[in-house]
Parts: C-alpha cells; sequence; structure tokens
C-alpha cells in the first residue's frame, strides 16, 4: 500500500493545526514524526483515522483520495489501518483476553489469530487476568495487541514507548521488525528518539503545524552539521596529558581530558583529518571511537533553524 499526505490544511478558529503538511510513507519503513505539544501531529493523526475533516489537501492510498473520495474508499482505508492511542483505556473487570475478543469480534477476527496476538506481545499468562491488575505497560501491550490484530498495513502508534519496561520494548521492536519485512508501514509519534533512532528510516520534524525536516536520521544529521564526538582511550596519565595538548596545539581545537581517556569535539568535515592526527600520535592509545550526535540533539538543532 502507497499512501501520501499531501498539502493537508486543518484550522481551527485562529489556529491553523495542520499548514500545508506533505509527507510520502514507503511501504517496509517505520515513519517517525516528532515536533513539541502543539506541533501538529495528533491532528495529522486525526485526519488519517477520519476523526477531522481537512479544508483541503489529500491523503492517497495507491493514488486514490480516501479522504474526498467515497465512503465505501474511507472505510476501506480504516479497515487497512491500526491505531494505539497514546493513553489506553480497558474495561477494569474484564480479561485482557474478554478485551482481546471483543475487539477481534467487531472486527471479524479469528480466535487463533486472537491468542497468537496475545503471545505476540507477552500477554498469554496474565491474559485469564482482570485488567484491572495490569501494569501501565501491559495494558499498553494489550493495546498495541489490538492496534495489530487486523494485520494492518498502515499500524500508527501515538508515543507507543511509554510505560514500557525492557520486555515492552522488546515486543515493541519485534512488532516493528515483523511490520517491515512484510512491506507494512508504520507511522510512530515520539518524543522518545534516543529509544526509537535505530528503528527508524525516516523522521518528520514539525513545527506549529509546518514540516520543519524530513530525511533519514543520517540526512538530518548531514543537514544540522552537529559536531561528532571523537574518545580516544590512553591508559598512561603522562602519555594522555602530552597527546592532549599535542592534538590541540595541532588541530586548534580544545581537547577534554579525564581519567585514561581525552575526547574533542569536531565538524564531521574535519574528522578525516583528526583521524589522521591521531593515526600519526598513536603511540600509548588504546582504543578509539567516534560519536555522532544523537537524533534528540539533531531534532532540538531542526526546531532552532
Amino acid at each position: 500500500m502507497n499512501i501520501s499526505v499531501e498539502q493537508l490544511r486543518v484550522g481551527f478558529g485562529t489556529v491553523q493545526a495542520l499548514d500545508g503538511v506533505s509527507l510520502p510513507f514507503a511501504p517496509g519503513e517505520v515513519a517517525v514524526l516528532a515536533g513539541p505539544n502543539g506541533a501538529g501531529k495528533s491532528t495529522l493523526f486525526s485526519v488519517l483515522l477520519g476523526l477531522v475533516r481537512p479544508d483541503s489537501g489529500a491523503v492517497r492510498v495507491d493514488g486514490r483520495d480516501v479522504l474526498m473520495g467515497s465512503r465505501k474508499d474511507r472505510v476501506a482505508f480504516r479497515a487497512r489501518l491500526g491505531y494505539l492511542p497514546e493513553a489506553v483505556a480497558f474495561s477494569e473487570n474484564l480479561t485482557g483476553r474478554q478485551v482481546m475478543k471483543f475487539f477481534a469480534r467487531a472486527r471479524g477476527i479469528a480466535a487463533d489469530r486472537r491468542e497468537e496476538v496475545l503471545s505476540l506481545v507477552g500477554l498469554a499468562g496474565p491474559a485469564g487476568r482482570a485488567v484491572r491488575g495490569y501494569s501501565r505497560g501491559m495494558r499498553q501491550r494489550l493495546g498495541l495487541g489490538i492496534a495489530i490484530l487486523s494485520e494492518p498495513e498502515l499500524l500508527v502508534l501515538d508515543e507507543p514507548t511509554g510505560g514500557l519496561d525492557q520486555e515492552g520494548l522488546t515486543v515493541l521492536w519485534d512488532v516493528l521488525a515483523q511490520w517491515k519485512q512484510a512491506g507494512r508501514t508504520v507511522l510512530v509519534s515520539t518524543h522518545d528518539l534516543a529509544l526509537v533512532e535505530r528503528r527508524a528510516d525516516a523522521v518528520h520534524v514539525m513545527s506549529r503545524g509546518k514540516l520543519v525536516a524530513s530525511g533519514s536520521p543520517d540526512e538530518l544529521r548531514r543537514r544540522t552539521q552537529l559536531p561528532v564526538v571523537v574518545k580516544v582511550e590512553v591508559g598512561d596519565p603522562v602519555r594522555a596529558e602530552e597527546l592532549a595538548g599535542g592534538l590541540s596545539a595541532r588541530l586548534g581545537v580544545p581537547v577534554d581530558l579525564g581519567v585514561g581517556s581525552l575526547s574533542l569535539q569536531v565538524a564531521p568535515a574535519e574528522l578525516l583529518g583528526v583521524m589522521r592526527a591521531i593515526e600519526q600520535s598513536s603511540e600509548g592509545i588504546g582504543g578509539l571511537r567516534v560519536e555522532e550526535p544523537g537524533l534528540d540533539e539533531v531534532y532540538q538543532r531542526l526546531l532552532e533553524v
């Protein structure tokens, strides 16, 4: 399924919630939607879910406008979409299995798929317990299970990492990997950019209803040109001090001296020269690593532009 958002505009009184937002989503892609509160992310989700009708623009699926087209097209699109809201709520007295059964019946999902999903999200054991005894992370996993019941071609996740422990995060990463492998599309809205960075194929940054930047994490790093950090391990303190002084004088950049190590920040374009300088002074060096700026740092810089 090829999906694209084209020039969406949504206004609420004097507030322009979406101001000409266009986004392509590729099959097999995990796309991350980032932005501060009020950026327009929730409004975009509401448009996709059919809860808000845009003032203008289109959401196209395989070339067909599923918003302004026929009711049949709109219903068919929603049937191919799965959604996990930021805050999930279920009847406290029902068991996890009963909740899953309710949603499965509403969508015509077979019982074996229901049980498969409970196992997939790690709730096969607790499925017989009442939801009131579930932790926040377990409720989040139950919500994720409901979102993927019908194996939707577009999976929309709003702050899916909230409340998840390491077991829950592993479940989430496994679902993202399965959706990518199956050629389906995932759209994730999150403030936890550091957590999802390794899973993101594309990142779309929004601010005040507009799209600020789009691209892969590496493309956005190149755009911001934030410095990289070079860390050098030097076991001998005397040698570390000598090396720090030599590199600072030669490269014209400050070098921070730590216990058994030194580090310096350089522009990406200068990294090769720095590596050569370190190689020429390699005596006593035990190791070296280069740390690129995290996606959260890149995001903050993009919002400042």
